[in-house]
């Protein structure tokens, strides 16, 4: 018998075994997310592991920006609320959001390429609009080929220096995008049932604590609500420009 012949062979083999099982359905899983921040192969796929454990427990809870004293890294506007209207509650459920640090995507009810599409040019004809304080130009935070919206021509607020370098709206190829909201922005949003974080928001200064995820528009009335929050984004990362 081999378990009698080699008993620390047989055993490890034994427990390496469920591990596997459990490893080829995650790796695959997450190769089945596309292209994001982090390689597209084994190596991404293990250091977004590694990352687990620094990652926010919850990436619904909204009690971090609700913390006192919080706002004094993104002052003077932390606390401002640059939404101009009143934020409905978003209809239904929330997406199914795969469980991996990055790159962070849906699952369910996503977006095709026309409403990408749109999407992108809603961040170009901001920065048309807007030379003097926005540019498009490839993503720093995801795979190259997304374009993001970027702040430029000022020095940038300081809790976007360290961690999106002044990224500010991108757009995810299933049409969810990332973007920077103040605190009391993110706060509704997440409450509304618009967003959640980023497994590494506030994490380190590596993300902006208010740097989180807005599902996919579903409609018409939907894309209107997502341009709501792109301005309210542009609007708070550019204040200390006015």
């Amino acid at each position: 018998m081999v378990q009698q012949r080699h008993p620390v062979l047989f055993t490890s083999a034994v427990a390496i075994v469920p591990l596997v099982a459990l490893a080829v359905p995650s790796y695959r899983g997450y190769i089945d997310l596309g292209p994001g921040g982090l390689p597209h192969n084994v190596f991404g796929w293990l250091l977004q592991g590694a990352l687990r454990p620094l990652a926010v427990k919850s990436t619904l809870d909204r009690s971090a920006l609700q913390k006192p004293g919080v706002s004094s890294s993104y002052e003077p506007h932390g606390d401002t609320r640059f939404l101009r209207e009143p934020l409905a509650q978003r209809r239904g459920e929330r997406p199914v959001i795969p469980d991996y640090v990055a790159p962070q995507r849906q699952a369910t009810q996503k977006g095709d390429a026309a409403l990408i599409s749109r999407m992108n040019s809603h961040l170009s004809d901001l920065a048309t609009s807007r030379p003097e304080a926005l540019a498009v130009k490839p993503s720093g935070l995801e795979a190259k080929e997304n374009p993001a919206l970027w702040l430029v021509g000022a020095p940038l607020p300081k809790y976007l220096a360290k961690g999106t370098k002044g990224e500010i709206v991108h757009v995810h190829p299933e049409a969810s995008s990332h973007m920077v909201l103040s605190l009391k922005d993110a706060e509704e949003a997440m409450a509304k049932g618009w967003a959640e974080l980023h497994p590494l928001s506030g994490v380190m200064g590596w993300l902006p604590l208010p740097y989180v995820m807005i599902y996919a528009p579903r409609d018409e009335e939907e894309f209107g609500v997502w341009t709501k929050f792109v301005d309210a984004a542009v609007a708070f990362t550019t204040a200390e420009q006015h």
